[in-house]
């Protein structure tokens, strides 16, 4: 009898590793060329060729000149790959309320593997864009208001399990890295409903995030942020808590009614 495979399986096919190393270089560094790419890689220039062809005639490479970059087939896969979050699904449109309301950014983010990952963003007519966040980014969960509402969810195992794969990485002198300060702060989001960002992913930016529930529990989060000499006082303590936590809530109603349908 054939024995079926588990994820649990320690098996991994070695070229798929090396075309992804490729991509992951060219997003990080730019565009390069093939000898470029085999000393970054330690790779013999023959084995890189070989695996950009691969990419190329399917689209996750091009060739400029002498130099490689990412295709924009990845912008496609991206698109379709956001339709199987529910939080975008039924997210955007009370994000974009959100945004015209306060005139600030709203982001959608859900969390993968232990790190946060932004779907959506909408800006108000107000919105500064401060260049810390970006679309499709993934961050340390311990450095935003989002990333920390999704901690504060977890159980302790998977804390730990997180904490210790991935660290408490420091984006500002605001960031806490110390995790009992952590595991006190993350107390305080669960009583209250939601967290800040007090200046901890971007010096100047403050933040607040809500955690958005599905039928199983979180499925993501939804946050403000702007300019903190905006972002202040009774508008930081009561009023955005008080309406990402409204938002919040619309989402989870979308969501459980759509998914109530779907049963």
């Amino acid at each position: 009898m054939t024995r079926t495979p588990t994820d649990d399986d320690n098996t991994k096919i070695k070229s798929v590793d090396a075309s992804l190393d490729i991509v992951e270089t060219l997003t990080g560094d730019g565009p390069m060329t093939i000898t470029e790419l085999a000393e970054t890689l330690e790779r013999s220039p023959s084995n890189v060729l070989a695996h950009l062809r691969t990419l190329r005639e399917r689209g996750f490479a091009v060739k400029e000149d002498d130099q490689y970059r990412p295709g924009l087939r990845y912008y496609e896969v991206g698109n379709k790959t956001k339709g199987n979050y529910p939080l975008y699904v039924h997210g955007t449109e009370p994000a974009d309320e959100l945004a015209d309301d306060t005139g600030e950014y709203v982001w959608l983010m859900v969390e993968e593997q232990g790190r946060g990952y932004y779907l959506y963003k909408s800006g108000g007519e107000d919105a500064v864009e401060s260049g810390a966040y970006t679309m499709g980014s993934r961050w340390h969960l311990n450095s935003t208001a989002s990333g920390k509402v999704v901690l504060a969810h977890m159980d302790e195992e998977r804390f730990d399990d997180v904490i210790d794969t991935h660290g408490l990485k420091s984006m500002t002198p605001n960031t806490i890295t110390d995790r009992e300060e952590l595991k006190r702060e993350l107390e305080t989001i669960r009583e209250q409903g939601f967290a800040r960002d007090r200046e901890e992913s971007a010096v100047g930016i403050r933040g607040v995030a809500a955690p958005v529930r599905g039928l199983d529990g979180v499925i993501g989060t939804v946050s403000i942020s702007g300019p903190a000499s905006r972002i202040e006082g009774e508008y930081f303590q009561e009023k955005l808590p008080r309406k990402v936590k409204e938002t919040a809530d619309i989402i989870r109603i979308k969501y459980n009614g759509a998914a109530a349908v779907d049963r």
